[in-house]
């Protein structure tokens, strides 16, 4: 193992980590893309199929997170399925129009006027709205402890 390789894949792994906060960073699919990189370096003698399936099951959670954290975030704040749609819909049109912080208006936004859509009072929709920002949040903790994990495997099978 070339120690100068196993640190730049780690330092690589670590801004993917760092992508699970920064949007503009692909988070997961990076760290998945480093080990692979590697496996392919070294062989695939200790990043082996089977590890690699592990960091990919562990990146495919993360998506799922992704797009379901805000919609679990609203309904927790009670929210109707005007609201967990409009957070979903919210976070799409968000991020293609306003880009980065479009991740967290669009979501914001989308559960508010799908909660007023569904006859909620301002009060109720801004208060899942909030829930959908929470939600986010927590989602984005979520994918920061599966790259953490990720990391955590990349290590260990090379030490």
């Amino acid at each position: 193992m070339s120690t100068f390789v196993f640190w730049i894949v780690l330092i690589i792994m670590i801004l993917g980590a760092l992508g699970t906060i920064l949007p503009f960073i692909p988070g997961t699919p990076l760290i998945f893309l480093a080990a692979l990189g590697y496996g392919f370096y070294e062989k695939f003698q200790n990043i082996t199929v089977t590890v690699l399936g592990v960091m990919f099951f562990l990146m495919a959670i993360s998506f799922l997170i992704d797009y379901f954290a805000g919609v679990v975030g609203a309904k927790k704040y009670g929210a109707t399925k005007h609201g967990a749609w409009g957070s979903f819909l919210g976070g799409i049109v968000g991020v293609v129009v306003f880009s980065i912080p479009g991740l967290l208006i669009g979501p914001f936004v989308g559960a508010v006027i799908g909660e007023m859509v569904s006859g909620k009072k301002a009060d109720q929709a801004l208060k899942v709205g909030l829930g959908t920002v929470f939600g986010l949040a927590g989602g984005a903790f979520l994918k920061l402890v599966i790259s953490a994990a990720m990391i955590a495997v990349y290590i260990s099978v090379l030490i």
